[in-house]
């Protein structure tokens, strides 16, 4: 009889349980490479638009952009391989405090540099994300820069 009940029990728990399993690691999220897209984003619109129509962009604007849309094809690509859907919308992290698009820009990248920095287990793609942090780098180097030609 005691068998049989704890057989019983045990399979009203299985379905209690199953979900949890499921979610001890969510397949197609990954927080951190999602942020760090969407950060990049911010600063590359950041970058990019500026008021006024008279503004010509510098050449360390440029070099900004560029990287930043290296970076970003080297992180969605480096979350594809791991098996994360890198195309979930997610909020920049970046909070602007209106000092500047390129200040803003610069705290954006940073936290993108942050985020793309987190640990990787997989032997795979640690070159991949040593490239990607290599690119936010100088984007992040040649923002500064942009914001040093400004005068700010």
């Amino acid at each position: 009889m005691k068998l049989i009940h704890k057989l019983t029990l045990s399979l009203l728990l299985i379905p209690a349980v199953i979900p949890l399993a499921a979610q001890a690691d969510e397949p197609g999220h990954h927080g951190a490479y999602q942020h760090a897209l969407a950060d990049l984003h911010a600063a590359r619109w950041l970058i990019d638009h500026r008021p006024g129509d008279n503004w010509e962009m510098g050449r360390n604007e440029q070099v900004a952009l560029s990287e930043i849309d290296a970076a970003t094809r080297e992180i969605t690509q480096l979350g594809e391989y791991v098996g994360k859907d890198m195309y979930r919308q997610e909020r920049p992290d970046a909070n602007l405090d209106h000092r500047g698009r390129l200040h803003d820009a610069a705290d954006a990248l940073a936290r993108a540099r942050n985020d793309a920095a987190q640990r990787e287990d997989d032997p795979r793609v640690l070159e991949l994300q040593r490239h990607a942090l290599h690119r936010i780098e100088v984007a992040l180097h040649a923002t500064e820069d942009a914001m040093r030609d400004a005068g700010y």
